[in-house]
């Protein structure tokens, strides 16, 4: 249990390496825009136009990242001060799908491809929504308002608040404080609990759910995975922001792009308290039209996107959470540090949504146990005790040696496969280094198919959801020949095309981790020159033909010595020639050669038998 909590732990941390600054980034921009835009400006632009209302509507909801519970009061009251049905919807689907927050986050956890297209989907499904509601919704149009003092499902719906208090015209101070205020007291602390718990999903999704598994059943990109992730979407509240690292945790996987861009458009704008609310202020035609159309354009959205990927033969397993290349490692954790700082402080002072006590309401009533503020407390301070002192419990698989030092210094360097455990971190700490393992050395070549260390969620190096084809094959298998290892020169002065493997394990566990920074780059060298040395004493004949298995056996032996020699830990295993030939500019000429020489043979063999049956005849 301990170890899986570790796993977590370390799953939310990468997550929020990853996508802290870009956050940092989208909440001080939509605080810009909250404060230095009117507020009343949006209300005078919604209100005239069947189109053009709805144009605008999704326009200005667009940056503006509110979740859909937060924008309800603000689409209600825009419609109170005479916005049109259809700009109230269209306001109501591209604020929570889109927002300033979540385009940075998507950026940092997904790739460009899907930031780009996912606010352009949203505003689309904006659009058609609001257009088909002027049109078709409101024939049963009623007076209903708002209720005053609370909504079916829990969710307070009041009047619609300014979104910044204006400053006065010269107070520049004043106006850069309201900046931050509103970015990181009053925005984040309206998300804080939905984007913690969206981070901590998506670090349970990362270890709990297996590849194989959606793999197997989810990774096409068919309609029922699409309508699937649409089921998910109502009943599971998640904003923008929370439901990105989500849905990156889920491509990682191996689901496709597509249908995690349906769970992005459907989830922030869909849950069962909104609706409820869109149902008795807008009605019945309204509220379907609303799910009808997310429905139709976030499927049509999602098949667009997977047929993007496959297009232009992008593996999204490979391009996801590149964007954070460019940062320093150093300004990434401290982004980290900050983001955790600011969500902690914001979860202590904001009280729970609604939901949220709804849930605990419901626990209560079928336990009998009521979870207080100080029990809660009580029990976050115990999990992180107990969390902090299971950290030196650590499983050794069969295979490897762990190596546990104090302090820096080994205190015990062969611990065997089997449950250890150590003093927590940082008195103690532990290595793991796989002594069965069977590395392996490309030589002269390079596959850009390669997998990287760790689990991967695509069965191939494809798209990980599209249909295997040769093209697509082609594309990712295709060797990458590297010149300056591949040629060399024997011992006739001929020079030769070489591509070759070398493969070695470790055997000296301590040795291997501390002695070799980069063991891979020291054996390539190391078997590169053993094979410049064989090479050397043999001619191109005997190479391309009987010596073949001679030249691997003097290898692996001359290889071992030297590595023996620098005390590296590392036991060869073997060499492999799998390309021999003459360089590619003169290898028509060697065959032209060879064949000629085949020619002559074939021509003597049929003069002796010529010679040999007139000898025969001779004789009689």
């Amino acid at each position: 249990m301990t170890e899986f909590l570790l796993q977590v732990a370390v799953e939310a941390w990468s997550i929020l390496r990853e996508a802290s600054l870009f956050l940092l980034l989208g909440f001080t921009i939509a605080g810009v825009l909250a404060v230095l835009v009117p507020p009343r400006l949006f209300a005078r632009l919604l209100g005239r136009g069947k189109i053009r209302s709805v144009l605008w509507a999704s326009a200005v909801g667009a940056p503006i990242p509110l979740c859909s519970c937060g924008v309800l009061p603000t689409a209600l009251g825009l419609a109170r001060q005479g916005a049109t049905k259809g700009a109230t919807v269209s306001f109501l689907i591209s604020t929570p799908e889109t927002g300033i927050d979540s385009i940075a986050l998507t950026y940092a956890l997904m790739d460009p491809i899907i930031t780009v297209f996912r606010p352009i989907a949203g505003v689309l499904t904006a659009v058609v929504a609001g257009i088909v509601t002027n049109v078709w919704g409101t024939g049963s149009a009623s007076t209903a308002t708002a209720p005053s003092s609370g909504s079916a499902a829990g969710t307070e719906v009041s009047e619609v608040q300014p979104l910044h208090a204006a400053p006065a015209p010269n107070d520049r101070l004043r106006r850069f404080r309201r900046i931050f205020v509103y970015a990181f007291r009053e925005l984040l602390g309206e998300t804080a609990h939905w984007l913690a718990l969206g981070i901590a999903l998506s670090a349970l999704v990362a270890v709990l759910l297996p590849a194989s598994l959606i793999e197997r059943y989810l990774s096409s990109n068919d309609l029922a995975t699409m309508l699937l992730m649409f089921a998910l979407g109502i009943p599971i509240y998640t904003c923008a922001s929370a439901s990105t690292p989500l849905a990156a945790a889920l491509v990682l996987k191996g689901i496709s792009p597509g249908a995690a861009l349906v769970f992005l458009l459907s989830g922030p704008a869909t849950n069962l308290g909104a609706l409820v609310v869109l149902l008795k202020v807008m009605g019945r035609r309204v509220m379907a039209i609303y799910l009808s159309i997310i429905l139709v354009m976030s499927v049509l959205a999602g098949y667009a996107l997977d047929w993007i990927y496959h297009r232009w033969h992008v593996n999204p397993a490979a391009t996801f959470g590149k964007a954070i290349e460019f940062v320093p490692d150093s300004v990434n954790v401290a982004a980290a540090l900050v983001m955790i700082g600011l969500l902690a402080w914001s979860v202590w002072r904001v009280p729970l949504p609604d939901e949220w006590i709804r849930v605990r309401d419901w626990l209560t009533a079928v336990t009998g146990v009521r979870l207080t503020a100080a029990r809660g407390r009580a029990l976050v301070g115990g999990a992180v005790v107990v969390l902090y002192l299971g950290s030196g419990l650590f499983t050794v698989h069969p295979g490897e040696v762990a190596i546990r030092t104090r302090f820096g210094r080994i205190v015990d360097s062969h611990l065997g496969a089997g449950l250890h455990a150590r003093l927590p971190w940082p008195i103690e700490d532990h290595v793991l280094v796989g002594t069965d393992h069977i590395r392996r050395i490309e030589v002269g070549f390079r596959s850009p198919a390669q997998p990287a260390p760790g689990p991967q969620p695509q069965a191939w190096a494809g798209t990980g959801f599209a249909a295997r084809t040769a093209r697509a094959d082609l594309f990712w298998f295709q060797k990458a020949k590297v010149a300056d290892e591949s040629f060399l020169l024997t011992g006739d002065e001929n020079l030769i095309d070489v591509a070759f493997t070398a493969e070695y394990q470790v055997k000296d566990a301590v040795a291997f981790h501390y002695d070799v920074a980069d063991a891979d780059t020291v054996v390539r060298s190391v078997t590169m020159a053993a094979l410049r040395a064989v090479l050397a004493t043999m001619t191109v004949d005997a190479v391309y033909t009987t010596k073949r298995d001679e030249v691997e056996q003097r290898v692996v032996r001359d290889v071992q010595q030297l590595l023996d020699a620098y005390a590296i830990g590392v036991l060869m295993v073997g060499v492999n020639l799998l390309s021999v030939h003459a360089p590619e500019e003169v290898h028509a000429a060697f065959r032209d050669v060879a064949s000629a020489q085949e020619d002559k043979v074939l021509i003597v063999n049929r003069a002796i038998t010529f010679a040999q049956e007139s000898v025969n005849l001779a004789e009689g």
